[in-house]
């Protein structure tokens, strides 16, 4: 069984809150969740890890504590631990400067809303004087751009290309192409760099169409198109004809010129 929320904390100065699926008689715990409108994180709640995105708003809930003169929304970052906001019953809440204008606290359930930004991948705990819950992971990840591909739109039959697909905001964990619509793969012909390149070895007039560059990442999917025109090679010393041509002109010139 995989590790619950509200885990029991180490240290003995503080008893843990109930764990929740004992938590007011119900069966399973849904301790965060990222509200809508977001049209890049997933709106399912979850109880131990969330991932939501830059720009959406979460909802972090917490069991009812015992009695408490003060209770406390805590983050950690590696050993640094730092308080979001404190709250003592006969006072307002005390947010700190930079959750200030993205947090929302709910004085009766102790509930917290808080807009993302980077930097807020992070652990997350709720407190109280006497006990603690387990920490909270939240891992925020920033929507892709429409990425851009970069390249040559024309290239000579025979020559090699490369197109690079470049994301300008946000990190791509998946890339993929397509051509006119179709997935493109892999051969002696066609070669990727990095899934970010696309490489095309001695291109042919079969090689012209619309590539497209496909870029996910765990909050958003995005993508764009190019069109790339192969040319015909064209032979130097012309047709036939024509170097004949040629030839009878630079004869008749030499006539002329004695």
């Amino acid at each position: 069984m995989g590790r619950r929320l509200w885990a029991v904390r180490a240290p003995s100065a503080q008893s843990p809150l109930a764990l929740c699926p004992r938590w007011s008689g119900r069966e399973k715990c849904s301790p965060a969740r990222t509200l809508p409108p977001c049209y890049s994180a997933d709106l399912r709640p979850a109880s131990e890890r969330l991932v939501s995105a830059v720009g959406c708003t979460v909802l972090l809930t917490v069991p009812p504590p015992r009695a408490s003169q003060g209770v406390f929304w805590e983050y950690k970052t590696g050993p640094q631990e730092g308080v979001i906001l404190s709250y003592a019953f006969d006072r307002a809440p005390n947010t700190s400067r930079p959750y200030e204008n993205r947090t929302r606290f709910n004085e009766t359930d102790f509930s917290l809303q808080m807009v993302l930004q980077q930097g807020d991948d992070r652990l997350y705990r709720f407190r109280s004087e006497s006990e603690a819950t387990g920490w909270f992971q939240l891992h925020v990840v920033e929507p892709l751009s429409e990425p851009e591909i970069v390249g040559n739109s024309s290239v000579k039959a025979g020559a090699n290309t490369k197109l690079v697909c470049n994301v300008l905001e946000g990190k791509a964990d998946l890339y993929w192409w397509k051509k006119n619509g179709e997935l493109l793969l892999g051969s002696d012909h066609i070669q990727f760099v990095d899934n970010s390149t696309l490489c095309i070895l001695k291109a042919s007039m079969n090689d012209s169409g619309y590539y497209a560059c496909v870029v996910r990442n765990q909050v958003s999917q995005n993508e764009t198109s190019f069109l790339l025109h192969v040319q015909q090679e064209m032979s130097l010393m012309g047709s036939p004809e024509t170097s004949r041509d040629r030839m009878d002109t630079v004869r008749t010139a030499l006539l002329v010129g004695k």
